[in-house]
């Protein structure tokens, strides 16, 4: 004879065991997700690293163009400046020669 060791399941304890399953396997379904959507985030975060080490890399080449550009005004400046004060002088002596009066004190101003 065989012996019948077998417990007597009711329809609940069935369900219990489904129920059980289904939260296995949602909570598997959903870590999967998380690591999809993590993996996405990684990708997109690589992308923004490379935008952004890009923008800097154009943000020094401008910096370095602003720079080039302000010591050549600066160069241009002085250039003509000291041009105007050649000029000034070369007036002043001319006029003295030729005794014409002349006024440069507005010339003399903006020196």
């Amino acid at each position: 004879m065989v012996a019948n060791n077998k417990k007597s399941m009711t329809i609940d304890d069935l369900a219990l065991m489904v129920a059980k399953g289904f939260e296995n396997t949602a909570s598997k379904d959903g870590l999967q997700k998380i690591e999809q959507r993590m993996e996405g985030l990684e990708g997109r975060m690589g992308k923004l690293e490379n935008k952004m080490g890009r923008l800097e890399s154009e943000m020094e080449g401008l910096h370095s163009s602003v720079n080039n550009y302000l010591k050549l005004s600066d160069e241009r400046y002085l250039e003509l400046k000291g041009r105007q004060t050649v000029i000034v002088s070369w007036i002043q002596k001319i006029a003295k020669k030729t005794g014409v009066q002349i006024d440069l004190k507005e010339l003399e101003q903006k020196i």
